[in-house]
């Protein structure tokens, strides 16, 4: 991970810590999984909102009046909005993706739960899935969600990817590792 991306993480992980202590102080962490869900969605499906958010272009006070009108429009907790508007008000809307996943994480952590990215060289079938769900809880301790994406340049194998970690099977990592051997040979 590159510095910037780190201390935008660091940063993005202490605004998001910051909503879900209130959140849950206040009984309304289901609430914020449905303003997480909303605001992934929206950033995932919308080029322009994810442009908004990453343009240097917009002041600040635009950038806050965008996102307040927002907020309202999607019906997000009077939390989530005021701490997508400080944001917003402090020139940091471009760590929102961090920010959402951060807060994802808390909530997962909360219910004992961890996502695992799982990318595959072919699609898996679903007994395939339940059993890469039953063996990543065995080795976490905690009920895993796994999300599998297909990526056809991998040949064969899989990518797990368990928060910080990455274990990489694929034919096509164990090539590049033996193309690199074969050069560092001559």
């Amino acid at each position: 991970m590159s510095e910037s991306k780190s201390v935008t993480s660091g940063v993005a992980g202490r605004y998001a810590a910051a909503l879900f202590t209130l959140c849950e102080e206040e009984n309304q962490l289901k609430s914020l999984q449905k303003d997480v869900k909303s605001l992934f969605e929206l950033i995932r499906e919308s080029k322009d909102f994810f442009s908004f958010i990453k343009s240097p272009i917009y002041r600040r006070e635009q950038q806050e009046l965008v996102i307040n009108a927002l907020a309202v429009k999607i019906k997000v907790l009077e939390h989530t909005k005021n701490s997508l508007c400080l944001l917003a008000r402090k020139g940091r809307l471009f760590i929102l993706s961090e920010f959402i996943n951060e807060i994802r994480i808390l909530l997962e952590n909360q219910r004992g739960e961890m996502s695992v990215e799982v990318i595959s060289a072919r699609a898996l079938t679903q007994p395939q899935i339940v059993e890469l769900e039953k063996t990543v809880s065995k080795v976490l301790n905690k009920k895993a969600k796994v999300n599998v994406q297909v990526d056809k340049s991998l040949i064969g194998g899989l990518i797990v990817k368990l928060g910080s970690r990455m274990i990489d099977t694929t034919i096509k990592s164990k090539l590049v590792k033996l193309q690199t051997t074969m050069k560092e040979v001559n």
